[in-house]
């Protein structure tokens, strides 16, 4: 799926609810997964289309997140929080990203450097099945990785 077809509403849901994997849905297509390889630890597997990922969170010293390409040790983007609800992404190309969470507390926004908001995750914790729901403004290249480690850090906690 390019950025232009991700454009739109879709939604974060679980497929099972007693598993703590996601999928990413829009409409009946299943654009992206993640799941955990181990009941317990600081790391994820995603898919997003064909492309495989790794997502870790950072360490006290360091909070935050990093996602690579599964496989390979070198990290594709760092989310780094600058303040309580506000962080950056910053991509090995050198690419910056601004990570924030909205006033209403269940909404957060990613925004690209001088270029306005890319998308909008709202999470309803409090339904009988949690979701995220995703509300893609604009296109972006990095789009599908700014999702997939998003949502990782409003999953686990981290934020």
């Amino acid at each position: 799926m390019n950025a232009e077809e991700m454009l739109g509403e879709s939604e974060w849901v679980r497929p099972k609810a007693w598993k703590m994997d996601w999928e990413l849905r829009k409409g009946r297509e299943v654009m992206a997964k993640m799941f955990s390889p181990s009941m317990f630890g600081t790391a994820v597997r995603a898919s997003f289309g064909n492309e495989l990922f790794s997502l870790r969170k950072g360490g006290l010293r360091r909070p935050g997140a990093a996602i690579a390409r599964l496989g390979e040790k070198d990290d594709l983007a760092l989310l780094s929080f600058d303040a309580m609800g506000r962080g950056r992404v910053t991509f090995t190309d050198g690419t910056v990203y601004i990570w924030e969470r909205a006033a209403d507390a269940r909404t957060w926004t990613v925004t690209r450097e001088a270029a306005g908001a890319l998308f909008s995750i709202t999470r309803d914790a409090r339904s009988k099945y949690p979701t995220g729901k995703v509300i893609v403004i604009a296109p972006d290249p990095f789009i599908h990785i700014l999702m997939l480690l998003t949502w990782f850090i409003i999953t686990t906690g981290e934020c």
